[in-house]
């Protein structure tokens, strides 16, 4: 598993608005890929500042072409992105 952290870029909400509905049907298509992922929030119920997505992958190439294919990173949103090996320890699974 990886775990992709992406931080927007300063004023990207336009972008958001913008590639969401691409966004939204590339997390459907890829859903069989993600293990679970949200939007980061500077306050619960303030605007997106990122995002957090775990994805089992088998290699960190696969999961940066995943991520590469993000309509939301590739339509400029994201300033940064880090894609690091994950070990889910808790909850067991």
């Amino acid at each position: 598993m990886y775990a992709i952290v992406c931080f927007d870029r300063p004023d990207s909400a336009v972008l958001r608005d913008q590639h969401r509905a691409a966004h939204q049907k590339f997390l459907g298509d890829n859903a069989n890929k993600i293990v679970f992922g949200g939007p980061l929030k500077s306050i619960a119920d303030g605007p997106s500042t990122g995002a957090l997505i775990v994805v089992s992958c088998a290699t960190r190439e696969e999961a940066e072409e995943l991520i590469g294919a993000d309509p939301f990173y590739r339509g400029g949103v994201y300033e940064s992105v880090a894609v690091r090996a994950f070990k889910q320890v808790f909850p067991a699974k």
